[in-house]
Formats: C-alpha cells, sequence, structure tokens
C-alpha cells in the first residue's frame, strides 16, 4: 500500500484544471472576500452567486494530496477502494479545518469523514460546483469535484474559522497569495489569529531604505482606503543617501568639512601660483650661473610635475564620482612620474660621470637626457591609458567603522597595486642611485639638493602607500582629504624647496653669478659644463682666437724691435722687408699663420758679411 501512496505526490496542477473554470478569471476570490467582510462586523453570505473553490485555493497541500484521485483509473474495484480509502485518511487526518470530506465512485459512497456536531449536509450534484452559506452564524464552503473517471469528492469546510493570508510567498498556490494592497514602498508581514476569513490580517512595514512616522500600518486601514490615500498616507519615504535602514529624514553620509578642506585647498592653490611664477622666473634667470649649470630645462620639467601633483587637492575636494577618480589617478601618478624622473635623471648622470675611471671626460646634454626620459613617460602614459580605457576606477560607497557613516570613494584593485608596486621599484631605483653619488661634490650643493628630495619622495610615498593600502583602506573623506595635503606639500612643497629655495635665494641676492669657496676644487663631474650651448661655445671659440693672434703679432713686433738696437750684425741700409706687414700685406690677426713664417724668414735678421 505504501509505494501507491506515493502517487499523491505527483499531477499537481491538474486537479486545479479541472476543479477551476472560466469563472475565476472573471471575479477573483478575494475581491468576494473583501465585498462579504471586509468593514463588517458580519458575514454576508451569497447563495449560489460564485462559482469559486476557496477551501482548494487556500489549502494548497490539499491539491498535492487528491491528484491520486484522479490518476486512478478503470482498474480492479477492490483496489481502487483500499487507494481512495487510504487517500481520504491521509488528506483528512493532514489538512486542518475540513468539517466533512466524502469520496464516491459513481453513486457507491467509498469513505466519509466528518467532524462531531457538524449539521452540513451533502448533495451530490454529479457536477463541478461551488456553493457558500451561513450557516450558525458561520461562512461554509461546500464543493463537489467530478473526475474523468468517475470519481466525486465532496468537500465542506467552515470558513468562518480559516486566515487570509494576503501575503507575498514564493511556490505558494494560495488564491490570495500577493493580493495585500501595501505600496511599493511597504512590504506585508502576516498577522495570524486577529481577524478569520477577512482581508487585511498583515501589516504593511516600510522596505530597507524608506522610513515613516508609523512603523507599520494596519492592513485593514490599507484594505479601506483608496488608491490616492495609499499613496499620500499609508507609504513610506525613501531614506537619504547611504540609509540602508533609517528612522527620519537624516542623512547616513559622512558630512565633509568645507571650512577644513576649503583651507587646504586654499593653500594649494596659493602654491600652484607660486609654481607658476617660479617657472617664469626660472626661464628670466636661465642664464645665470646659479640656473645654468642646474640644467633650466630639468627644473622647468620639475614644476611642472609639481603643479599636476598639486591639482589632485582640487579634484578630490567635491564628492567622488567616477570622472573623479580617473582623473585623481592620473594627476597623482602622472604628476609623480615627470617630477620624480626629472630629478632622477640629473642624479644619474652626476652618477655616471662620477664613476668615470679615465681621463676622458662623459659629457651627457639634456638632450641625451629627455631621450632616457622619454621611454619612461610613454610607459606610463600607455598604462594609464590602458586602465582608463579597459577598467576605469569606480566611486563605491564605503562605510566609515567608526562613525558607521557613508562616503563615496575610489575603487582599488590590481591596477592600483601593480602600479604602487612599480613606483615602489622606481623609488628604490632613485635611492641606489642617490646613494652612488652620496660623496660627489657639484656647484651650489646641486648634487646633494637633488638626494635630499628623491630621499624625502621616497619616504614620504612609501608611508603614504602603506596608510592608503594597509593601516587605513576606510577612513573618512575628511581623514582621506587631510592625508592628501599632507603628502602633497611633504612630497612637492618640500622638493620645490630643496631644490629651488637656495638658488631663488642666490639670485634675489645678486649672487647667482658667483662660485662658491668649493669651486676650484671640483673634478671632471661638476655640472656646468653639461648646460653648455653649442652657439656659445663656438662664438667664445672664435673670440678667442681673435685674442691669441693679436698677442702674437705684438710678441712678434717687439721682438723685431730689441734685435735691431745696437746691433751692429744687422745692416743698417733700409729693408723693404724688415716689416712684416708692409712686406706681406696681411693682418697681425691673419688665421693662415704666414705671417710667423715671415717672422722667420726675415732677410733683415740675416747678420751682415761685411762685418
Amino acid at each position: 500500500m505504501t509505494p501507491r501512496l506515493l502517487q499523491f505526490s505527483v499531477l499537481v496542477f491538474y486537479v486545479s484544471k479541472v476543479i477551476f473554470g472560466s469563472t475565476y478569471e472573471q471575479l477573483q476570490p478575494i475581491d468576494v472576500v473583501r465585498t462579504s467582510t471586509v468593514g463588517n462586523t458580519t458575514y454576508a453570505c451569497f447563495e449560489d452567486q460564485y462559482d469559486m473553490p476557496l477551501v482548494f485555493w487556500h489549502k494548497a497541500n490539499l491539491e498535492t494530496k487528491l491528484s491520486l484521485i484522479r490518476s486512478l483509473d478503470d482498474q480492479d474495484m477492490s483496489i481502487k477502494r483500499e487507494l481512495l480509502a487510504a487517500g481520504c485518511k491521509w488528506v483528512w487526518n493532514s489538512v486542518p479545518g475540513l468539517i466533512s470530506l466524502e469520496v464516491f465512485s459513481g453513486d457507491q459512497k467509498i469513505k466519509s469523514f466528518k467532524k462531531r456536531g457538524n449539521v452540513y449536509s451533502s448533495i451530490i450534484t454529479k457536477i463541478n460546483s461551488t456553493h457558500w452559506r451561513c450557516e450558525d452564524s458561520s461562512f461554509v464552503e461546500h464543493i463537489e469535484i467530478s473526475f474523468e473517471n468517475k470519481i466525486t469528492v465532496v468537500v465542506e469546510a467552515n470558513l468562518s474559522a480559516v486566515m487570509i493570508d494576503q501575503c507575498e510567498k514564493s511556490g505558494d498556490l494560495n488564491a490570495f497569495n500577493g493580493t495585500n494592497r501595501c505600496h511599493h514602498t511597504t512590504y506585508c508581514i502576516y498577522r495570524p489569529g486577529h481577524r478569520p476569513f477577512t482581508a487585511g490580517n498583515y501589516w504593511c512595514a516600510c522596505r530597507p531604505g524608506y522610513y515613516s512616522a508609523f512603523n507599520k500600518f494596519d492592513g485593514a486601514l490599507v484594505e479601506l482606503a483608496s488608491q490616492e490615500e495609499i499613496d499620500n498616507k499609508y507609504s513610506c519615504h525613501k531614506c537619504l543617501e547611504g540609509c540602508d535602514v533609517c528612522d527620519g529624514p537624516e542623512s547616513c553620509m559622512a558630512k565633509f568639512m568645507w571650512i577644513k578642506r576649503g583651507t587646504f585647498l586654499g593653500i594649494t592653490i596659493v602654491c600652484i601660483i607660486f609654481t607658476v611664477i617660479l617657472i617664469w622666473f626660472v626661464h628670466k634667470n636661465r642664464r645665470i650661473k646659479v640656473f645654468r649649470i642646474a640644467s633650466p630645462t630639468f627644473l622647468i620639467i620639475t614644476l611642472i610635475g609639481c603643479i599636476i601633483m598639486y591639482s589632485e587637492m582640487g579634484i578630490m575636494f567635491p564628492e567622488c564620482t567616477q570622472q573623479l577618480c580617473v582623473a585623481t589617478k592620473w594627476t597623482r601618478h602622472f604628476g609623480f612620474c615627470i617630477t620624480y624622473s626629472a630629478l632622477l635623471m640629473k642624479t644619474w648622470r652626476v652618477s655616471l660621470t662620477y664613476r668615470v675611471k679615465s681621463a676622458h671626460k662623459l659629457k651627457l646634454t639634456d638632450k641625451q637626457l629627455l631621450q632616457w626620459m622619454t621611454p619612461i613617460l610613454v610607459i606610463i602614459l600607455v598604462y594609464m591609458g590602458a586602465w582608463t580605457l579597459s577598467d576605469p576606477p569606480q566611486a563605491v560607497l564605503e562605510k566609515e567603522k567608526e562613525t558607521n557613516q557613508k562616503f563615496w570613494k575610489c575603487s582599488n584593485d590590481w591596477w592600483d597595486y601593480c602600479l604602487a608596486t612599480g613606483e615602489v621599484l622606481f623609488l628604490a631605483w632613485g635611492v641606489r642611485v642617490c646613494y652612488v653619488v652620496r660623496n660627489a661634490e657639484s656647484f651650489y650643493n646641486e648634487a646633494q639638493s637633488i638626494n635630499f628630495a628623491i630621499y624625502n619622495i621616497c619616504i614620504v610615498n612609501i608611508i603614504m602607500m602603506t596608510i592608503h593600502f594597509f593601516l587605513f583602506p576606510d577612513i573618512g573623506p575628511n581623514f582621506k582629504y587631510t592625508l592628501g595635503f599632507i603628502r602633497t606639500q611633504l612630497s612637492t612643497s618640500v622638493t620645490i624647496a630643496l631644490v629651488f629655495g637656495s638658488k631663488v635665494v642666490r639670485v634675489m641676492n645678486g649672487k647667482g653669478d658667483h662660485w662658491d669657496n668649493k669651486a676650484k676644487g671640483l673634478v671632471s663631474y661638476e655640472m656646468n659644463d653639461v648646460c653648455e650651448e653649442t652657439n656659445d661655445l663656438q662664438t667664445e671659440n672664435e673670440e678667442l682666437k681673435e685674442v691669441i693672434f693679436k698677442l702674437a703679432t705684438q710678441i712678434g713686433l717687439l721682438k723685431n724691435s730689441l734685435m735691431h738696437v745696437n746691433n751692429r750684425h744687422l745692416r743698417k741700409t733700409g729693408c723693404q722687408s724688415c716689416n712684416p706687414i708692409t712686406s706681406n700685406q696681411q693682418s697681425p690677426t691673419s688665421k693662415t699663420g704666414s705671417f710667423f713664417k715671415s717672422l722667420g724668414s726675415n732677410s733683415c735678421l740675416v747678420p751682415s758679411t761685411s762685418a
């Protein structure tokens, strides 16, 4: 018998197709309940007016259990009788609320179950039908279902004790499932045991992210309200941005300290203006020795990188968005690469010349250094471009641990970590180069100033990376902006002060063209040779040749004059060739060298034979 009873779990929807006709599509069960019960203290029954099996919808598990009855064919009556009896017993014991259950095979009653004291009578009509009636202040539903295999099931239930659940439940075949009238900003909470067989046995509570002056609304009142009243009176307001759950209109977003941020931004703008003025100052005084030996081209490139790094504070000032995140990454990393590369190239040039062991002096021009610097900038441009086009940084909503307030921040992914690793390696190379030239001397302590600047940039960036990625990754926006300002000032402003401070002071004091005390002791790696221009060197060489020729002419004339004084071995007669200028018709500054040849072949200097 047990294997046959397993057939109760199949053919779930067959009974529903047989039971429910087109009348269900005309009028929903919940509409009948609302018409007869909502707002009334007593039931209003309608005999034979509605043809809808409410019990089968409300007791969804009854459909599954009755599926075996439909599956029985015309087999041996003894086996059929045993199966029907077992099935009816199972249904009667497992479905509470039934007051009568009868099963007929044709006109013969197979099994009958009734509760004690049941006064309702069943009348077999041989057709599928539903009857509602009021008896003894009870609301009774009488349902008759006839199957194709000549089996009829008669069910009666006292609906006065049935609680209607109108809340949404996935997979529930209950006819009242999801029939609540809660506003879309609220959700339904079932309230059992309050009002049997009436609509409104639920609460309408605000959904997460919404709030109201009331925690929840009574479903009975919502059932009686019009749609306009539901929209205005029984709805919830959306929480402000960042609030998953809220009790009122208070914001859950972290508040910006605009005065503090504005102060930091104002200081940064002053620094940018000062840097622009400094670029003009360096360009104007580029031929003064204190700037000329330091390569004005690289000094200006360094200042341009500093301006780009300063601009990060302006981008971080408003609330974070995706576009601002992309701009922040570009200004931070590209500005750092420009400034650090310019300083490192100059230090690297000192390192190469300092390590030369031969007598030949190694000279690296600014053009050559720019050629070495270009691949570094191209690499960072390609990396940032690929990052921006393929997987740009996103603005994500983050919660601050201390205050539980939320704020928008730029996301960090493997692009950030790879770039941070590359920058650490780049900084390590710069520290190594600085260590190599730690004992190198240069005019105006140029090499030492750059070394200190590189050391400072390395220390500040490593500390800030540690704070940003490991120590405090979820700090609030105000603290994050403060750290950004500190990083910018320590890495950018200090660099400008170290590299340009002493130079500007010298120029302002009128000592920009004066050598310091140790200028005479510098060896072949001094930095002034690298910034001379080719046109200036050629002009100076021409002038030097002119001076040398004039000096040689004066020496020759003086020699001839001294030889004639009281020299009895020379002829006294006039000699046209004794005057080298006249005889050769050449300028003393001639570059052909014939003047010096004439001095060696002058016949006036030949001793007289007569003597």
